[in-house]
């Protein structure tokens, strides 16, 4: 696992949080240019579901910080992985089963379904960490996807 690897990975997070960012502030603006248009208020009842597309961008930019000083602090190795039935796809978390472990969950935030399939055919993440925190930053191969997971203990 290169730095260039690890570059385009982080560059492509990065690319993709303004995307949720800007998709949370469009819908803000098309929810104001509607309530102007039929001049009721009510529309602002929707306001929430606009902070929801921004979460996710939100989140990395929140958490990249810390994901730069796990890439910096720990060395990256490969896990092999996989999906713990009934848990795949828990709200916005996806656990995954580390190799050789009793009962070690690998829980992340917001995984694609590209990325999801690509953990399924390859079986293997690459990961920095844990830290004393049981934060790990966690790459994937063959789809450049980076994000900041945590260890919990089921």
């Amino acid at each position: 696992m290169g730095e260039a690897w690890v570059d385009k990975c982080l560059t492509g997070a990065d690319r993709r949080a303004v995307g949720f960012i800007g998709l949370g502030l469009v819908a803000a603006l098309v929810l104001w240019v509607v309530s102007e248009r039929i001049g009721s208020p009510w529309v602002f009842v929707l306001t929430p579901l606009c902070v929801e597309f921004a979460v996710p961008g939100l989140r990395h930019f929140f958490s990249r910080r810390s994901l730069v000083r796990l890439l910096d602090s720990y060395p990256r190795h490969a896990v092999s992985v996989a999906f713990v039935p009934g848990r795949a796809r828990v709200g916005r978390q996806t656990y995954l089963e580390t190799a050789g472990s009793d009962r070690t969950f690998l829980r992340l935030w917001e995984v694609p379904e590209r990325v999801r399939e690509n953990i399924r055919r390859g079986g293997q993440v690459w990961m920095a960490g844990p830290d004393p925190r049981g934060r790990a930053a966690v790459l994937t191969r063959g789809a450049p996807f980076l994000t900041l997971g945590r260890v919990v203990i089921r």
